[in-house]
C-alpha cells in the first residue's frame, strides 16, 4: 500500500508524464489545451481538478484518465 492520496498521485503522474515526454510545463499545457495555471495547480499536489480537466490532461497526453490518479507504485 502506498501513502499517496489521489491528488498527490495525480501530481506525480503528470510530472512524470511531462518529464518522459521531454516537454516544458507550458508546452505540455498548450498542447493539451489547458491554461498553464491549471496545470501548475494540478501538479502542486494540493488542489483537485474537475473531471473535464482530468480528461483533457489524460487524452492530451495519450493515456486513460484513471492512469493519472492511479498511485505510481501500483502500476
Amino acid at each position: 500500500m502506498n501513502n499517496l492520496d489521489s491528488k498527490q498521485a495525480l501530481a506525480k503522474n503528470i510530472r512524470d508524464n511531462i518529464y518522459e515526454l521531454g516537454k516544458t510545463q507550458a508546452k505540455y499545457a498548450k498542447e493539451i489545451g489547458i491554461p498553464i495555471t491549471t496545470l501548475q495547480y494540478a501538479i502542486s499536489g494540493n488542489g483537485s481538478v474537475s473531471l473535464n480537466t482530468l480528461d483533457k490532461i489524460a487524452y492530451g497526453a495519450g493515456i486513460d484518465p484513471w492512469e493519472l490518479i492511479w498511485p505510481p507504485e501500483s502500476k
